[in-house]
């Protein structure tokens, strides 16, 4: 019999989406090949084909939370959903790495999935403090692991070259979209503007995600206004933030802000868009989501190189690319794919062709199976 998988991750139930559609996607991804139960914090969401036991209420509590994972066979696989600050403040807790040295002396599998690693180091003494835990946990980290799945290309290639001997733990895991494409036909993105109060003939450039600095909203904003004063006829659309613009009646008449949309709903507006415009101010990168749920529904997407970007993705065929601080080069960027309808089609099948090579949740469960149970699951194909 397979063994069982427990799956370690504070969800804290306000905040669902991100990290908790991924642990609840993977859990049952997952409970296809192994038995599954995801141990996390009260309140958490109850999955369809795996256990939730939402029963850590304090993840410092090292007793607490061993005297839960008694209640699961010895040789059962820890999985860890990895991103500090999820386990403690500011990302400092200083009993994880005691705990994970203790179940590796144990005999107990661990994988991790790191998501985040550390923050920037600061002067501000608590940042400065915080960020120092960060390091001190990921070298214990580091240490106890069996395996270490990162999320972003780019942070595997430096701490193979700045830590060689641990290099044969990391690897790349990609995190595919939690929006999975609904059905469409063939007059969908018409019937969708026309439901919108837009001219079936307008293109529609998207964006999707949370609002910040580092999502460089207004590339996109000066991007479509321009677009508009050159005579492309662009309608801008936002997921997710829905930010009052102020705008001209010109313009206000070509922006649909849609808020926060359940999951089929944000999947009938990207399979209604022309070009989805993610200017990340670090770079694109392979934990990107919204990223992933674009090239999974076919649109083109463009995007930036930065200092989170990978080899592979900074030159992918399947990517509209500018560097991250050439904000001159993004916007001329989204203007040559608005206009050029051949080169835009040609990235969004490419796209929908990495998703299924690369992307797709089969893939990466393909690739973690190994990983967790490498006697089971012998090599990644």
């Amino acid at each position: 019999m397979a063994r069982r998988i427990v799956i370690l991750s504070d969800l804290l139930p306000p905040k669902r989406g991100g990290l908790a559609d991924h642990t609840h996607r993977l859990a049952s991804e997952l409970a296809a090949t192994h038995p599954v139960t995801v141990l996390t914090s009260p309140g958490a969401a109850a999955g369809a084909n795996f256990q939730v036991r939402a029963s850590i209420g304090d993840w410092s509590d090292l007793d607490w939370i061993v005297a839960e994972l008694s209640e699961y066979p010895n040789d059962s696989i820890m999985l860890w959903q990895y991103v500090p600050h999820m386990y403690g403040r500011g990302g400092s807790n200083r009993n994880l790495p005691r705990l994970w040295r203790d179940l590796r002396k144990l005999g107990n599998r661990q994988v991790f999935i790191a998501h985040e690693i550390m923050a920037d180091l600061e002067w501000h003494p608590a940042r400065l403090w915080y960020a120092l835990q960060h390091r001190r946990q990921w070298k214990g980290l580091l240490t106890s692991a069996d395996a270490v799945a990162i999320s972003t290309g780019r942070w595997v290639e430096d701490w193979s070259q700045r830590l060689p001997s641990i290099a044969p733990k990391l690897s790349l895991l990609p995190s595919p979209t939690s929006i999975e494409p609904i059905a469409v036909g063939p007059d969908h993105a018409r019937t969708w503007r026309l439901s919108k109060g837009l001219d079936p003939a307008v293109k529609v450039l998207t964006y999707f995600g949370t609002m910040g600095a580092a999502k460089q909203f207004y590339w996109i904003l000066d991007a479509w206004r321009s677009a508009r004063a050159a005579g492309i006829p662009v309608a801008l659309a936002v997921i997710g933030g829905a930010p009052d613009l102020g705008l001209p009646a010109g313009l206000k008449e070509f922006y649909r802000p849609l808020g926060y949309l359940p999951a089929p709903e944000v999947s009938a507006a990207l399979h209604a868009s022309d070009l989805l415009a993610l200017p990340f101010i670090d770079g694109v990168s392979e934990r990107r989501t919204t990223l992933m749920a674009g090239l999974s529904h076919g649109v083109a997407v463009a995007t930036t190189v930065g200092h989170c970007t990978g080899k592979d993705l900074a030159k992918a065929p399947y990517l509209g690319r500018c560097h991250a601080r050439d904000e001159k080069g993004f916007v001329e960027m989204v203007h040559t794919l608005l206009r050029d309808d051949a080169q835009r089609r040609e990235l969004a099948q490419a796209g929908l062709r990495a998703n299924a090579e690369q992307f797709s949740w089969k893939v990466i469960v393909r690739r973690l199976l190994p990983l967790l149970d490498p006697a089971a699951h012998p090599a990644a194909t």
